[in-house]
């Protein structure tokens, strides 16, 4: 005979069919898991006599028994109260998890690195359901988000609840994951008792913009008993606004002198170069009009224009205008209409709107050849020279084994000076919709069903960079004080409008607005079933439908310019002013003459793309994939602690089968190619925790994992050439996942309340990876279709070799480190010292990869995977009594990599150097109701520098976005 439950859901699915669509949250939001009870925090007692346990000292211990409890080895962050996080970035509370680092754009936490691997091996989930969220960043801190990485300064953290980061995979997470799979939840109303009501306000300051910013958060629950049931609705919602600044030193990248064409030659050379222009002035005597050739046999000119000498490409410093409004909003339906019983939905909505305007001063010769209109290096001359020892080159090419050089000090002529403004403008928003429902059938067996949609529109409606300047005129470069913050001067008055010219030939306007699209539709469904005693069976299927597409504009060409009067010129510029405040003082103008943006583009239809500013779509920038995944699990959960074994665990099996479409424009047959692959993967798991005593206990895990080809490998859109030296130039639509075996161990002691020392070690064996690669094959061995070949051209596809430059699947290499962890509540000292805690974490991580570099297979390096430090910190000093908290962190990554090769000649690669920063955080319980805070982000305003080449390690970006402080207060009640 069917139980009363069972009846109750008979009933309920009966009424309502979207009942069996909905679902539980994920293995994170499981509240199957018991949540010990025991926690050191200071307790405040409700009206009715519930213990109510807020604060950082009761998150700690909330998520320590949480993370104890687990089968998987994860890590767990709580909210400290309702409606407030302990970070004001989701990314820099992730950094404070063992193994975790953060990416930051313009000072923000944006992705995470998780054990050494990006954020495009990371799979994230909210409220149980895969999500992509994506912003922009300047062209250093990689543009626009076009992959499978996960931007997290979408989301205000008042939003959530708890993050979850699961390390080891098991058989019923979504597979996807080779470094974690993080959870991030919102509340809902049945974590609340009754009435609950909480509003923020605080006011932002930064110390390098000078400005005062608000920041806002709500959130609003009740719950009722009713005559259908107990029924609960939530609703929150946040908003902040931020405008800041950023100045930054830049080169643009390094190139060898001999790039280009090389400097201007001396008189006399047996082939003069530049070639004689008299429309530019370029002579046997002149380089350009007013740029009289190097003396025969100049020294400078030998010293320096050698392919050993490296130069900045674009010598500048910039002043970043960023404007920020970022507007989040929840909302929560519970429904248990009998004890076993619940029914949900909830709804999440993320705004976040940006403009970003880039302000630089450039020496623009170094970075171009001569081509009409343009004047390029050929046409500089050097007239002082010293040189820096840079190491020897271990870069493969002309300069290996060669000591290199970096240019110390220059004084050149002939040099193009620009001022440059790129203008951003982009939106980005999140939504999404799920219903799920949790059903216990009987005592031992429950039914757990999920639906839901999630989407993100990313509209960059401008791309904006806008260059004009003055030609042949003298720069000066001096790293000699100091190789971050270099002197740069030149030979005229920088804030003077009618020393500029905007014309064809002194002028370049480029236009790139994108349009980006990803759509989530998932429908779960799973049983829990308590065959007997110590053991479960877990079983379930998901199907997953993922539509990616990305849209990008272009001008037909960038050098079309109208010629601008100098008065009119002078009335559309302004003055870039302030530069420079917390940097080195008179290394550069701290004003400028920049083009008043809107101005001009109202007045010729750069704001509406018309007339000599009309769009064509880019095409080969046009692409997308659709992906549909249907998987299956099977685990079995045991507990053997009745047995009088204290060992407990998980072992399952996992199946995926995966189908895409994707879809790329080729220039071979002017139209779009649209090529269909398909994969599959069994991925066994096996988790197990053996309890030695009731506080120390190990864990031990092995699983195959998968992670699935970045986006921008899959177009099959191909460039293909079949005159002279047939070539293709492709993305890689059958690319098959990177897949890999983990293995885990860890040793945790919970030696006392709210605290643990562990350490774990992990290895990765990656048995493929994926990078671009040159190889010959004929034309029907690389995969693409045949209606990209051309009959006409002579050539046999199955016979005829080509040059084919493509992603491809590549060995790996293994991954391993260690995680040492150690959480202290200092309960044992006297007196007020006891209120003090102590968190640290310590991971260290190596890997080997070998990379192609060309189309010889012995052109190879071996280095660690791009974004991986190989150590990293974390350390939180706190204090907390009834009525202060208070913290100080400190953060710590390494260097890591971040483009192999680098983008620039006889170099090997570019990376980020390493940095530490520091937060603070202060609150005071003014009333029970009212609580003050304080909290400082990079409190010393830390500087953040990229690099380029690993032997001379030259600068590629200096930046620093001053401190960032807020003053607040919460209401609670």
């Amino acid at each position: 005979m069917l139980g009363s439950r069972f009846k109750h859901v008979l009933l309920i699915c009966g009424a309502s069919p979207l009942a069996l669509l909905a679902a539980t949250t994920a293995a994170a939001q499981t509240t199957d898991t018991p949540e010990p009870a025991e926690v050191s925090a200071e307790p405040q007692i409700d009206q009715e006599g519930e213990i109510v346990v807020t604060g950082f000292r009761a998150s700690l211990g909330s998520a320590l028994n949480a993370k104890r409890s687990e089968t998987s080895a994860v890590d767990v962050i709580k909210a400290e109260d309702i409606a407030d996080f302990p970070d004001n970035n989701l990314a820099e509370s992730l950094q404070r998890v063992p193994g975790v680092s953060i990416n930051r754009a313009g000072g923000e936490g944006r992705a995470i690195t998780v054990r050494g691997l990006s954020g495009s091996f990371t799979r994230v989930r909210i409220n149980g359901m895969e999500a992509q969220a994506i912003s922009s960043a300047t062209t250093s801190d990689r543009g626009t988000n076009t992959g499978r990485g996960f931007d997290f300064n979408v989301f205000a953290s008042e939003l959530f609840n708890n993050l979850v980061v699961r390390k080891t995979a098991d058989a019923e997470t979504i597979e996807g994951s080779l470094g974690a799979t993080v959870d991030l939840n919102v509340a809902r109303p049945f974590d609340y008792k009754d009435f609950t009501l909480a509003l923020g306000a605080q006011a932002g300051y930064n110390t390098l913009a000078k400005n005062i910013d608000p920041k806002f958060s709500g959130l609003v629950s009740n719950t009722w008993d009713t005559g259908i049931g107990r029924i609960g609705v939530l609703a929150s919602a946040a908003f902040t606004r931020r405008n800041y600044y950023e100045d930054q030193f830049g080169s643009g990248g390094w190139n060898p002198a001999t790039q280009d064409g090389g400097f201007c030659t001396p008189v006399g050379a047996a082939v003069p170069s530049p070639a004689l222009n008299p429309a530019q002035g370029t002579t046997l005597t002149n380089c350009a009009t007013g740029v009289p050739r190097p003396a025969a046999g100049d020294t400078n000119y030998a010293l320096v224009n050698r392919s050993t000498v490296f130069l900045p490409r674009l010598p500048r410093y910039g002043r970043f205008h960023h404007e920020q409004e970022r507007l989040g909003v929840t909302g929560s339906v519970q429904w248990e209409p009998a004890p076993g019983i619940q029914i949900g939905g909830d709804v999440l909505y993320s705004d976040f709107k940006a403009f970003r305007e880039e302000n630089w001063l450039e020496g623009f010769s170094f970075a171009r050849a001569i081509a009409s209109p343009n004047f390029g290096k050929p046409q500089t001359a050097i007239r002082e020279a010293i040189l820096r020892n840079a190491g020897t080159s271990n870069t493969q090419g002309a300069n290996f084994g060669q000591t290199v050089y970096d240019i110390d000090y220059g004084v050149f002529d002939g040099v193009d000076v620009r001022s440059d403004t790129q203008y951003d403008r982009f939106r980005s928003r999140f939504t999404q919709y799920s219903l799920y429902g949790k059903f216990d059938l009987t005592d031992r067996l429950k039914l757990n069903v999920l639906a839901g949609k999630s989407s993100t529109n990313f509209d960059q409606t401008e791309q904006t960079t806008f260059l004009f300047g003055r030609n042949n005129t003298r720069q000066t470069i001096d790293f000699r004080d100091d190789r971050n913050m270099p002197t740069i001067g030149f030979g005229f008055d920088v804030t003077d409008p009618s020393q500029f010219t905007l014309a064809p030939g002194s002028a370049e306007i480029r236009a790139a607005p994108s349009f980006v699209d990803n759509v989530n539709k998932m429908v779960e469904g799973n049983f829990v079933w308590k065959a007997t005693e110590g053991f479960t069976l877990k079983g379930g299927v998901h199907y997953d439908r993922f539509n990616f597409s990305i849209t990008p504009y272009q001008r037909p060409n960038n050098f079309t310019v109208p010629t601008v009067s100098a008065a009119d010129l002078a009335g559309m510029t302004h003055l870039v002013e302030g530069f420079g405040k917390g940097m080195r003082e008179g290394v550069f103008p701290t004003s400028w003459v920049a083009i008043n943006y809107k101005q001009f583009a109202e007045r010729y239809g750069l704001d509406d793309y018309t007339g000599d500013f009309a769009l064509i779509q880019n095409l080969g920038g046009t692409r997308r994939v659709q992906e549909d995944v249907v998987s299956a699990f099977g685990q079995v959960d045991f507990d053997l602690s009745s047995a009088g074994a204290p060992i407990r665990g998980n072992v399952g099996m996992r199946y995926a089968k995966t189908t895409l479409d994707s879809t790329g424009y080729s220039p071979a047959i002017a139209q779009f190619v649209t090529v269909e692959n398909s994969y599959e993967d069994w991925l066994p798991s096996l988790n197990v925790v053996a309890d030695l005593t009731p506080n120390l206990l190990i864990r031990g895990a092995v699983a195959k994992v998968i992670t699935r080809p970045e986006l921008g490998f899959l177009s099959p859109g191909a460039n293909i050439v079949f005159s002279g030296t047939p070539n293709i130039n492709s993305g890689n639509p059958l690319l098959e996942p990177i897949r890999a075996t983990t293995y885990d161990a860890a040793i945790e002691w919970y030696f006392t309340r709210n605290s643990l020392l562990s350490a774990a070690y992990f290895r990765k064996d990656i048995q493929s990876y994926i990078q671009n690669q040159a190889l010959q094959q004929t034309f029907n061995q690389t995969g693409l279709p045949a209606s990209l070949f051309d009959p006409n051209s002579g050539l046999d596809p199955n016979v005829s070799v080509f040059t084919v430059n493509q992603a491809r699947n590549t060995p790996g290499g293994p991954l391993e480190g260690y995680e040492i962890n150690y959480q202290h509540s200092l309960t044992f000292l006297p007196g007020f010292l006891k209120n003090l805690g102590v968190l640290a974490n310590y991971t260290h991580v190596k890997s080997t990869i070998t990379y192609f570099l060309a189309a010889s297979s012995a052109n190879t390096t071996s280095r660690d995977l791009l974004g991986l430090s190989r150590d990293a910190f974390n350390g939180t000093v706190y204090y907390e009594d009834s009525k202060l908290s208070a913290r100080i962190s400190g953060s710590y990554r390494g260097p890591y990599i971040i483009a192999l090769p680098a983008n620039n000649p006889l170099q090997d690669l570019e990376g980020v150097d390493k940095s530490l920063i520091f937060d603070l955080s202060l609150s005071y319980q003014l009333t029970d109701k009212i609580k003050l805070s304080f909290e400082g982000l990079n409190i010393f305003d830390r500087a953040y520098r990229q690099y380029i080449d690993s032997d001379r390690d030259s600068t590629f970006v200096y930046s620093h976005t001053g401190a960032q402080f807020y003053l607040g207060a919460q209401f609670r009640f």
